[in-house]
């Protein structure tokens, strides 16, 4: 089959799309979990996170790295707090190539995947530029394909919080288009641009400054209460 990255004919690997570690979280004691969707259908267990065959072992291990560096430090380091309780919140002494290259990757593997969960991911014509960026394993400006994050909190005590992970969905940015994903406590915000004006938005990740992670209560987002109030209604 078609190696969706190296585009040569080759033994797939079956591929997570939103890495294993940002449903780390969300496992029972019998290391499931539970898919939950805006449709009305049923909830479906999970031994893993959502897998596609996308992917030869070569580009599987390629990426790899890039994933392997956001758990280290997302997960293991903990370089987001537990508890919010400032209007901002800046993180640094990231290494700005592998994370804007983890994210943009997150971007791309959501966009070429047939799954219905990633249906709202349009990639249009920015997929070749994106594809090529990750296989230069360059992570481009801080304006290309540009990111920046909100924290979610819990609106009683601020917890971040962590276990949730959400199917993404399109959005805009001042007419921007643009992806929300939620995982490891944050809306990500990948915007689907080959180039944006930084003196616009002071919050875009950019190298050598720190990520800037905005809170909002979840009660504030409304994608997230939406979803809620949907389950909710179909008696879940």
């Amino acid at each position: 089959m078609l190696c969706k990255l190296c585009q040569q004919e080759k033994k797939l690997c079956q591929s997570h799309i939103i890495p294993e570690s940002a449903y780390c979280p969300l496992y029972d004691n019998r290391h499931r979990l539970f898919e939950v969707t805006n449709t009305q259908e049923g909830l479906s267990p999970l031994q893993k996170g959502l897998r596609e065959r996308l992917l030869c072992k070569e580009c599987e291990q390629h990426l790899n790295k890039y994933d392997s560096y956001f758990a280290d430090m997302w997960y293991q380091k903990g370089v987001v707090p537990t508890e919010v309780n400032k209007e901002i919140i800046a993180i640094d002494g990231l290494d700005y190539h592998h994370f804007k290259l983890f994210h943009i990757s997150v971007l791309w593997r959501a966009g070429i995947a047939s799954r219905d969960e990633f249906r709202e991911v349009a990639l249009a014509h920015h997929e070749r530029s994106i594809r090529d960026l990750i296989l230069a394993d360059d992570p481009g400006e801080g304006s290309q394909y540009a990111i920046f994050a909100y924290v979610l909190t819990s609106p009683k005590d601020n917890k971040v919080l962590q276990g949730l992970v959400t199917q993404p969905f399109a959005t805009e940015l001042n007419g921007v288009k643009g992806v929300h994903f939620i995982f490891g406590g944050c809306v990500w915000h990948y915007v689907l641009a080959s180039s944006i004006n930084l003196k616009e938005y002071w919050f875009i990740f950019q190298p050598n400054s720190p990520l800037y992670l905005l809170p909002v209560p979840i009660d504030r987002y409304k994608p997230v209460m939406d979803l809620m109030k949907k389950r909710l209604d179909s008696g879940w």
